[in-house]
């Protein structure tokens, strides 16, 4: 499977078979430019503007929102109902946390998650290969917060996302906040990564998101 990070929380997954999976497309206020995106399958972790946008998908794929299971090609992905904020909701709504299934890995892609997961999502979405969190913090989970579920859901590999990029104009942290609380400051970041069972990197992965290069 190829990984790549478009911007913000809009990642791109290829699976071996070529079925592309794209998560929380986004849309022209999170200041990252938006490239034009083809995929078999997009997954939308809540309603937000910058989430669900569907301006620059290009085709007729098929369009997950909500928490039903989708099988596409050879990638499944299930849902976990979550929140976010940390007030069940109440602030800022629900998050639908996505695991998916591809190429025998489990990537959990964690949406705008705002609190600690409970028990039961915890259980779903427990030692996963590849975590994509947020760190950023206002409107998720900070690096402290992110820290803690990490600690509780044992990835093998953690993705950050969701933070201020040179282009984003949300009042949210950089990711350097997130790697000095991970111990991890001498990351580098890469362009794209390509996962296998046999070859998964451990620990925080940081990468390039590509639209903020445009």
């Amino acid at each position: 499977m190829k990984l790549e990070w478009i911007g913000h929380a809009c990642f791109k997954m290829t699976a071996q078979d070529g079925t592309v999976v794209i998560t929380d497309p986004y849309d022209e206020s999170v200041g990252i430019g938006m490239i034009p995106l083809e995929a078999d399958m997009i997954t939308m972790s809540h309603g937000h503007h910058d989430h669900c946008e569907q301006a620059m998908i290009v085709g007729d794929p098929v369009i997950v929102r909500g928490q039903e299971t989708v099988s596409l090609g050879s990638v499944t992905a299930h849902a976990a109902r979550s929140y976010h904020d940390d007030a069940q909701g109440t602030l800022r709504g629900e998050n639908v946390i996505r695991i998916f299934e591809i190429d025998g890995l489990r990537i959990v892609h964690m949406g705008d998650q705002g609190c600690m997961p409970d028990g039961d999502v915890l259980a779903a979405i427990a030692d996963a290969d590849v975590m994509l969190i947020p760190v950023g913090g206002t409107y998720t989970v900070d690096a402290v917060g992110a820290k803690a579920v990490i600690g509780a859901a044992r990835p093998v590999c953690v993705v950050p996302m969701h933070v201020k990029t040179k282009r984003c104009p949300y009042p949210i942290a950089p990711v350097t906040a997130f790697l000095e609380v991970m111990g991890a400051q001498d990351v580098q970041p890469c362009c794209e990564l390509e996962l296998t069972k046999g070859h998964l990197p451990q620990g925080v992965v940081l990468m390039q998101p590509q639209a903020d290069t445009l």
